[in-house]
């Protein structure tokens, strides 16, 4: 992973800034790439604190004033390198004069730092707040398309073992807006989306919150178009120089979101997932 020093500076220091030097911390961490993209005054809006606590936090850092704190950013912006599709296979192909052990251990060493990125900052109160909203609804619509379409058909396949109100959804034969159809505010959207966004998630999330249906997204930004106060929002790290942004981070919120589902669940939880072994073993499915 490249290094940001000012990033790792504010990890190490953040339990011993101020409570508002703190959340604009929060913040930064969660953001680094706006931080290179805006200026200030728009980072302190969007972190919720005064302009000054920007200018506190970089001094508080040991930069002479935002500028140089702001410019390390840039550096890591360029320093990671290409962000489009073409670009990426191109640096990766460049790679390939490295040793191939260096070069995987590299990849390793990224997918552990974004694991640990994901699984701070509060994430399992968010993971327990998912969790009851789905335990509370009628319906759970599960949402990942593209590349992240693999997560939530993950999610759904283990939950289908224990309830019966997983839906789905897939927009197989243009059928994406008939989906929706039903859904209301005893519903629960479940939603994965990475950048580059895609369209027909911002429209479906939308139109479960105008219905009334709580949301939760498993998302790579606060800054992400599926992001609302409403409902539950988990931010996941996925920096990776790879073709897509990394899967791991949100493979992992959706195995730890249906394990708290199980953990939490009735004797009806143990009953479905009893016929669903049953059912499975009557038609053969595994060899044993």
């Amino acid at each position: 992973m490249i290094s940001n020093n000012a990033l790792e500076l504010l990890r190490s220091r953040l339990l011993s800034l101020s409570p508002r030097q703190r959340e604009a911390a929060r913040f930064v961490i969660d953001n680094p790439e706006q931080i290179a993209l805006h200026s200030m005054r728009t980072i302190a809006t969007r972190a919720g604190v005064h302009p000054n606590v920007m200018i506190r936090l970089a001094r508080e850092l040991g930069f002479e004033s935002y500028a140089p704190f702001r410019q390390q950013f840039r550096n890591w912006i360029v320093a990671k390198g290409p962000t489009n599709w073409v670009g990426r296979a191109q640096d990766l192909r460049q790679q390939l004069g490295s040793p191939r052990t260096d070069l995987v251990g590299a990849y390793i060493q990224q997918e552990v730092d974004n694991l640990n990125a994901t699984f701070e900052r509060g994430i399992v109160v968010r993971l327990n707040e998912a969790a009851a909203l789905i335990a509370e609804s009628r319906q759970v619509y599960v949402l990942g398309l593209r590349s992240l379409f693999s997560v939530g058909f993950y999610f759904h396949y283990v939950c289908r073992m224990f309830m019966r109100k997983s839906v789905l959804l897939t927009g197989t034969g243009g059928t994406f807006a008939d989906d929706l159809r039903n859904v209301d505010r005893s519903d629960v959207m479940i939603a994965f989306s990475y950048q580059p966004y895609a369209h027909d998630t911002v429209k479906a999330v939308d139109f479960a919150r105008e219905r009334g249906a709580r949301t939760i997204v498993v998302t790579d930004s606060k800054d992400s178009p599926v992001v609302s106060k409403e409902g539950v929002t988990i931010i996941v790290s996925n920096t990776a120089k790879l073709l897509f942004p990394s899967m791991l981070p949100a493979f992992a919120v959706a195995q730890m979101l249906a394990t708290l589902l199980v953990a939490e669940g009735s004797e009806e939880t143990l009953a479905e997932i009893a016929r669903s072994e049953a059912q499975l073993n009557r038609f053969g499915v595994y060899i044993e």
